[in-house]
């Protein structure tokens, strides 16, 4: 029963690696024709999906690296401003040249 429905919790259903393995497999079985084709219709369509989660995964870390990259960046851009400290060409009394 861990091989059907939603969960899915097999970990060999869940290894694309597996998966394809299974589908070899199924080229060279010598059950039925249409036991062998429900077979790898509904692999292929498991293998599909494993995929397409491993892509969304990536894309996900991918985006929170940038993020983070992003935000040290603007960091180390950010002026530091420190009260009392005259700042640089400035008279150094607090009033402006300009």
């Amino acid at each position: 029963m861990a091989h059907f429905g939603h969960a899915r919790v097999c970990p060999h259903i869940q290894s694309e690696t597996q998966v394809r393995a299974m589908l070899e497999a199924l080229r060279h079985s010598n059950e039925p024709e249409h036991l062998v084709n429900e077979a790898k219709r509904y692999l292929r369509g498991l293998k599909g999906s494993i995929v397409h989660q491993k892509k969304q995964k990536e894309a996900k870390e991918h985006a929170a690296k940038e993020a983070e990259a992003a935000a040290a960046y603007q960091a180390a851009r950010a002026p530091v401003w420190r009260s009392g400290a005259p700042a640089v060409g400035g008279a150094g009394n607090g009033t402006s040249m300009y």
